[in-house]
């Protein structure tokens, strides 16, 4: 296995230090902190600007590298937007770290690079609506993990590391819903652009694949998961796995058919 190139070494030291200060507990709206997340968001860019050089290319680390820096430019809008945003950096950023690891160790078992993606508008579109999905899908799933966190903490009746890092139980919840209802809008506009790119390049609206189904079982368990709690004030432990159930069928549409056909059966 080759080692990680420089690039995935220079954007974990770009995420290194947030994530301890977050995880710490000492990561606040100061302009140490603005200092520290600008460095994240553009050292967490530079493997995916690295992938995209000769253009988009489907491959799996592309995937993992490029959902890493569009969940930071994501999480960095949102933290400039939600004062509270920025304390859920103790989940994000080991998280964004992970990503760029797996996107390495994915590149050390291509047995040759994949090929660049046809050009065009509609593809285009898709692709950049896709991404920004799942990133804002990400996001939302680790709020709801720290809302499982926090409510275990709560009914535990300890001040552990949840209650103490990260945001009120209240304030993480409002994020899962604002990212979720951004996600849940890109997504369908994600799907109707790679329907129309499927119709412009083959006349036909969808062909029927693993990676279909479950973006469409995805969608519709965020769907209902947003009618849900419009309706019924769904929310806490129950509301959040079925964000996660949403997640990870995205998550095995997006990068798991990827690494099925890449490394399973590369």
């Amino acid at each position: 296995m080759s080692t990680i190139p420089v690039a995935e070494i220079a954007a974990i030291s770009t995420l290194l230090p947030i994530s301890i200060l977050a995880v710490r507990g000492r990561l606040e709206r100061t302009a140490l902190g603005w200092l520290l997340l600008a460095a994240a968001v553009i050292g967490g860019s530079i493997p995916a600007l690295a992938e995209l050089q000769g253009g988009w290319r489907a491959g799996l680390s592309a995937s993992l590298h490029v959902t890493a820096a569009a969940c930071l430019i994501v999480f960095a809008a949102t933290s400039v937007q939600n004062a509270a945003t920025l304390r859920l950096a103790a989940l994000v950023g080991p998280y964004m770290i992970l990503l760029i690891l797996l996107g390495g160790i994915a590149r050390a078992f291509e047995t040759e690079p994949p090929l660049a993606a046809p050009p065009g508008a509609w593809f285009a579109g898709h692709v950049l609506l896709a991404i920004g999905a799942y990133a804002a899908l990400t996001l939302a799933a680790l709020a709801a993990c720290g809302v499982l966190l926090l409510e275990r903490a709560f009914k535990a009746r300890v001040q552990g590391w949840a209650p103490q890092v990260l945001p009120p139980l209240d304030q993480t919840e409002a994020l899962q819903n604002l990212l979720l209802k951004l996600a849940a809008i890109l997504l369908l506009m994600a799907l109707a652009t790679g329907a129309a790119n499927e119709f412009l390049a083959a006349g036909q609206a969808l062909e029927f694949s693993h990676k279909v189904l479950l973006s469409f079982l995805g969608f519709a368990v965020v769907l209902v998961l947003l009618v849900l709690h419009h309706r019924t004030g769904l929310r806490g432990r129950r509301a959040a796995r079925w964000l996660l159930t949403g997640y990870l069928l995205v998550t095995l549409a997006y990068p798991g058919v990827k690494f099925v056909r890449e490394i399973l059966m590369g």
